[in-house]
């Protein structure tokens, strides 16, 4: 791993903790991690590094008070119920 590489994974794990840190507790939130892009332009999958905020069903990015980046990071809205089975 490089080490532009090595620093840019820090850097998202920072802006993950402190995002993790301001929603976690809302009823809505299941989980935040680190991912590639799930919005794809034009079909295509992209390789590049976001902040995925997992909720339980379809919010307004005001409701959360999502910003649209953490230091230089994008943050996505994933909605998806995940249940045991």
């Amino acid at each position: 791993m490089s080490q532009a590489n090595s620093e840019s994974w820090r850097q998202a794990r920072r802006a993950r903790d402190e995002l993790a840190d301001q929603l976690l507790d809302h009823p809505d939130v299941s989980l935040i991690d680190i991912g590639y892009d799930p919005d794809r332009k034009g079909g295509e999958a992209t390789e590049r590094i976001v902040l995925r905020v997992h909720v339980r069903r379809s919010l307004d990015r005001e409701a959360l008070g999502l910003p649209e980046e953490i230091d230089g990071i994008p943050v996505r809205v994933v909605v998806a119920d995940y249940r045991l089975e």
